[in-house]
């Protein structure tokens, strides 16, 4: 099935949230239209096209980074956004799967300000859901066949593994030796990094950019992920329902030992102490959620993490500048990383 539709889109355009919705969305569409009804409904409500009762919506469909990202490179290597389109919408469709995923494993019960699909639909079929989200994303890299195909589809197919990598690691990570920083970062490069490279390397990809230009972009991506999942480890403890669109502290709840849990139990003072025993409580109320909350921050956790992040952030646009794409890109671009990992405008 043909994905491609056919633009008129100025460059300085690109990372209007209008421009890259009106490029993938229809794409997306498209796709998700031909799966078996049921599907196109868990699909369709998840991704914002329609409520729960199959009436058309609008205002869900999330932020659209990765597609953003990809048009962005595509720009200052001198593609057009149609040459990236199906592309982009094969990355968001992958990251959507890991959405409704995510949601399960981790019980939450809101996704983007409304009932998470497993919510509305029941645990088994929001799986399927996923499921088939995936195929479609590997289905229309593996049906392209412009320049670079082959490469684009095996980067997407290495992606996809190194995402349910981090995810099983994520799940089996516990308190003991192995909970270590470094297992959180590995952790992080494969579940939230590897879909930010492919999404910063493909249009190097298609352009036919030399490796130093594509180890560059996929630098700035590895960085780029882990300083975005630093910064929203710190956003579920102190962040505000209204913009994350679920409840605050769903990670203390669940006892996932978040980049901030880690360095205020690495700390080795007395909050540090405290919050280990209060970690390994019986059972946890609201009022020890707070409580954990502040012992963390009083811990240095907070601002360790937030450290972190930054340092990933500046080496993720130190990485972009390397890979020689055109002022106006990079600086689009490293705007957009800020405004990823920042939450800002």
């Amino acid at each position: 099935m043909s994905t491609h539709v056919t633009l008129s889109t100025g460059s300085q355009a690109l990372l209007s949230p209008r421009v890259v919705r009106s490029t993938v969305l229809p794409v997306i569409q498209q796709q998700v239209s031909v799966l078996e009804p049921t599907l196109v409904r868990i699909c369709g409500y998840h991704l914002g096209f329609i409520d729960e009762h199959g009436d058309p919506s609008s205002g869900g469909d999330g932020k659209l980074t990765r597609a953003s990202l990809m048009m962005a490179v595509a720009d200052g290597v001198g593609l057009r956004p149609e040459d990236v389109q199906s592309q982009a919408a094969a990355v968001e469709l992958l990251h959507n799967a890991t959405l409704l995923h995510d949601d399960i494993a981790d019980a939450d019960e809101l996704r983007r300000g409304r009932p998470a699909a497993w919510k509305v639909f029941g645990v088994s079929l929001a799986i399927h859901a996923g499921n088939a989200l995936q195929a479609l994303g590997l289905r229309i890299v593996v049906d392209d066949s412009g320049p670079g195909h082959k490469e684009i589809a095996s980067s997407f197919a290495e992606a996809l593994g190194l995402v349910h990598a981090g995810q099983a690691r994520e799940l089996t990570l516990r308190p003991g030796p192995g909970a270590s920083i470094a297992a959180y970062e590995q952790i992080v490069k494969e579940k939230a990094s590897a879909l930010l490279e492919f999404s910063l390397a493909t249009p190097a990809m298609r352009a036919g950019k030399p490796e130093n230009v594509l180890a560059a972009l996929r630098d700035a991506g590895r960085h780029l992920g882990i300083a975005l999942q630093i910064s929203n480890d710190v956003e579920d403890i102190w962040g505000d329902p209204a913009v994350t669109g679920k409840p605050i502290r769903g990670d203390i709840k669940r006892r996932n030992l978040t980049f901030p849990v880690l360095a205020a139990w690495s700390a080795d003072n007395p909050a540090s102490d405290q919050l280990s025993r209060l970690w390994h409580a019986d059972s946890i109320t609201a009022a020890h959620l707070q409580a954990l909350a502040d012992l963390i921050d009083e811990a240095g956790g907070r601002d360790s993490a937030q450290r972190l992040s930054r340092r990933h952030l500046d080496s993720a646009v130190e990485h972009l500048g390397r890979a020689g794409l055109s002022p106006t890109a990079t600086a689009e671009l490293t705007t957009l990383f800020n405004r990823i990992v920042n939450r800002a405008a």
